[in-house]
């Protein structure tokens, strides 16, 4: 990592539990720093806690979770900020895309005008030269005849085509850090190229993504991080990762795509099923597992790469 660029975020021991009938540890000891102008894509199967990361760090949980740990943007803890000081950052300076093919649209409103809402209320556009940037912005992710459909409503929009204008929202005031939360979600192979080419092209923000998509991850990130079963398992610059990748998990997941052979080992499961064991997570599903592994790891750092796993201690 380039040790000039400054850090715009800071994660330390970020754990979120939801208590009541049936607890479940959603998180549990992340730690993470992003740098400005960085590109990290945070991996993992479905019930790792990706998700419940992103909204923990922006603190749109539900008051049934309880969080703690810390986050800092630039010097700011946002735990400790009022609801009115948090929104005043949220959208304009850390802009959010949830997942869910845009559902997440005002269905009363006309695509253009929600798309340019942001530089309207954050950047003081007035109303038409707003929705002509937003035309610009829908044009950058291909959704065709876009000055006739930004005058349309999402019900009119594939769920494909709302997830994209989703992310056109995100980055249409310039927040210079963007959260996106399964960006390519019911997009075809197509759609999901054109989507890595915009995050590709955008400039002056910061990116930070959770996705299941193994190849969109590699084709816009710079950094990865692996979660499994709720704990942050492995992080390391993305072709590093994918080129040797060191945690067990990390390697059987990569052996399982397509294009590797589809290597399923025996044993392989979804990752909420190892939630509550003792020591390493994945140790009931590890070829290499020893009786060490009944302790929890720390993270290792290998030359950089960082994994949490007794075979690097």
């Amino acid at each position: 990592m380039d040790e000039t660029r400054q850090i715009l975020l800071r994660v330390e021991d970020l754990s979120v539990s939801f208590e009541g009938k049936n607890f479940v540890q959603a998180v549990e000891h992340v730690s993470l720093e992003v740098f400005t102008g960085d590109r990290l894509c945070i991996i993992g199967e479905t019930g790792s806690g990706k998700s419940i990361l992103l909204l923990a760090i922006l603190r749109l949980l539900s008051p049934t979770a309880r969080v703690t740990g810390s986050v800092r943007y630039r010097d700011q803890d946002l735990f400790r900020l009022t609801e009115k000081q948090l929104d005043a950052i949220r959208g304009s300076r850390i802009s959010y895309v949830p997942q869910g093919s845009g559902n997440g649209m005002n269905p009363l409103l006309r695509v253009g005008f929600q798309v340019a809402e942001p530089l309207i209320a954050h950047r003081g556009m007035k109303r038409k030269p707003a929705e002509a940037r937003a035309v610009e912005l829908l044009r950058r992710f291909h959704l065709g005849r876009e000055e006739t459909i930004a005058r349309q409503y999402p019900f009119t929009y594939s769920g494909g085509m709302r997830q994209r204008a989703l992310i056109a929202m995100g980055i249409s005031a310039g927040a210079e850090l963007l959260f996106a939360d399964e960006p390519t979600k019911g997009l075809d192979e197509t759609r999901v190229l054109l989507t890595a080419e915009a995050f590709n092209a955008l400039e002056g923000q910061t990116l930070v993504c959770v996705t299941h998509d193994l190849n969109f991850a590699r084709r816009v990130s710079s950094r990865v991080c692996v979660m499994y079963a709720a704990n942050q398992v492995e992080a390391a610059p993305t072709e590093e990762l994918f080129r040797k990748p060191l945690h067990p998990y990390t390697r059987d997941m990569l052996a399982a795509m397509p294009e590797n052979g589809l290597r399923f080992r025996p044993g392989y499961a979804p990752a909420h099923n190892d939630a509550d064991t003792a020591g390493c997570k994945y140790r009931l599903r590890c070829d290499r597992c020893s009786e060490k592994c009944r302790q929890t790891p720390p993270m290792f750092d290998v030359g950089g790469h960082q994994v949490r796993c007794w075979q690097y201690e």
